[in-house]
């Protein structure tokens, strides 16, 4: 017999229990509680950041998940997201609606090809115009930077000892090291 699939929105689900559960394509897709290290490199990374993107007055950088509506059946809470200055948000602060100029996922083994795949797939096709894959596997960070056909292009591969480049940030030193540094790895 088969199963009828009913479409969900952001308005169907915001009233949910708090937990991690992203739309995609009006399928709300459960996630599984961020890891310690997970945890570890997020605030790594807002350590970071958000000293610069404040220093600068850049906008509003965020390293805790918040909503993110890209469309009705579209929503993600990344991991981190900046919104540059000037772009309206939410008066209550309860989310934001539309493409954040950056995010940042650090890719989880749980979940590798849907932070790789899909969401790359969908922050390219709203307009988000910067996307960090932090991998904590292989010990990189991967910027993939939205071209003027609406595509992205990869500005690089960073490991160890280098300096990420971002278009966004351009005057940000990181060194992808300091992000795992207090990271317990794994077999």
């Amino acid at each position: 017999m088969p199963v009828a699939v009913a479409k969900l929105t952001w308005d169907d689900i915001k009233d949910w229990p708090e937990t991690r559960v992203e739309l995609v394509d009006g399928e709300a897709i459960f996630q599984p509680v961020p890891s310690i290290n997970h945890q570890r490199i997020c605030q790594n990374l807002g350590n970071a950041v958000l000293p610069y993107v404040e220093s600068n007055r850049l906008g509003e950088f965020s390293f805790h998940p918040i909503h993110i509506i890209l469309d009705p059946g579209v929503e993600y809470e990344p991991d981190c997201c900046f919104i540059a200055a000037g772009r309206d948000t939410d008066p209550n602060g309860d989310y934001f609606r539309g493409a954040p100029d950056m995010i940042a996922e650090v890719v989880s083994e749980s979940n590798r090809s849907h932070d790789t795949v899909v969401k790359f797939r969908d922050y390219e096709r709203f307009g988000v115009r910067e996307y960090w894959l932090v991998d904590p596997r292989a010990l990189h960070v991967r910027i993939f930077h939205l071209d003027e056909a609406g595509k992205y292009e990869c500005l690089g591969v960073f490991s160890s000892g280098e300096t990420i480049n971002s278009r966004l940030f351009p005057d940000l030193v990181l060194d992808p090291a300091s992000l795992f540094g207090s990271v317990t790895l794994c077999p």
